[in-house]
């Protein structure tokens, strides 16, 4: 029997963990990877390839680049593969002229149970909503951003407490192994595409930027609990004090210790220093904070913070 000829497109680390998966089956061969372009980054601005192009070289695949997808130099050497199948992880919206070629299809992996979290950050915005469910689907792709007949879909639980970190890691995996199943149904035949029915409870997922980190902008502990576990990779959640508006802090680690009195939810948040901990307090409501890092200083444990940093009391979030 054949083996199904799958051409990959994806660029971060998160797409790597299903383009290993696919690559490692035994029934599948991955004739190509499609990534994005070497991009300046550090101090030096020295050209940096993308984590799935450094992931397709360690495994032996061809690598394409492309600038522009719709380069008929591009179209050529992706229509010379001859492949079954297309598979996309974390990449950039693709033509019709690229998702419309493989006789199978294209399907993309999204880490989120589509249609809710449409867009391109659905793990951020599920931590920092407090869902206690996620997970990943499958979906054709067509001309509109995570709209597609959806394939398959695997659902996992989300701890109180688990960083976007942990899930990212799970998600990955779980990503990558129903795109392995996602390949083996569409190749034998037993693959039903169910259209999405996005009504208007299905929530978007829009790219973050710098101040979706920014505590003060939150009125309750609970929201401010899910943010840093949200943005405990990056970009760091963080602060800004009344005593010092102009400085902001990155807190880590945060754990609820007291949490029941939501008519406090309208009451100022402060941040507590003691000799012993590091709090946030909302009127009666507790949250514990394990990491700090002041302006100017590294990442500490709190314990550590304490024994370096004299000034104890109580400081009002910036409002």
């Amino acid at each position: 029997m054949p083996l199904t000829r799958i051409v990959f497109f994806g660029t971060p680390e998160f797409a790597s963990g299903t383009l290993r998966a696919l690559a490692q089956d035994a029934r599948m061969e991955v004739v190509g990877v499609v990534t994005a372009p070497d991009k300046p980054a550090g101090r030096g601005q020295t050209l940096r390839a993308s984590h799935v192009s450094n992931t397709a070289h360690e495994l032996g695949l061809s690598v394409l680049k492309p600038v522009k997808l719709k380069d008929p130099e591009f179209l050529r050497a992706l229509a010379d593969l001859q492949a079954d199948v297309f598979a996309v992880v974390a990449f950039r919206m693709l033509p019709k002229e690229v998702w419309n070629m493989p006789p199978l299809g294209t399907f993309n992996v999204h880490a989120s149970l589509l249609p809710d979290y449409r867009g391109a950050a659905p793990i951020q915005w599920a931590v920092a909503n407090g869902d206690t469910q996620t997970g990943v689907t499958t979906f054709l792709l067509n001309d509109r951003i995570d709209e597609g007949a959806i394939l398959l879909q695997e659902h996992l639980s989300v701890a109180p407490n688990e960083t976007i970190a942990a899930l990212y890691e799970r998600l990955m995996h779980a990503g990558a192994a129903l795109a392995v199943k996602t390949v083996r149904d569409l190749w034998n035949g037993n693959s039903h595409p169910i259209p999405q029915n996005i009504g208007e409870n299905a929530r978007l997922a829009p790219k973050i930027f710098a101040d979706f980190a920014e505590l003060e902008r939150l009125s309750t502990l609970e929201d401010i609990h899910h943010r840093i576990r949200a943005c405990d990779s990056f970009p760091g959640a963080s602060l800004a004090l009344s005593e010092a508006p102009e400085k902001r802090i990155k807190v880590y680690g945060s754990k609820i210790i007291k949490l029941y009195n939501t008519e406090d939810y309208n009451k100022r948040i402060e941040l507590i220093i003691s000799d012993t901990y590091i709090h946030l307090a909302q009127g009666e409501n507790l949250l514990s904070i394990q990491e700090i890092q002041w302006p100017g200083k590294r990442k500490m444990d709190s314990s550590d913070f304490l024994r370096g940093f004299r000034k104890r009391g109580k400081f009002a979030l910036k409002q």
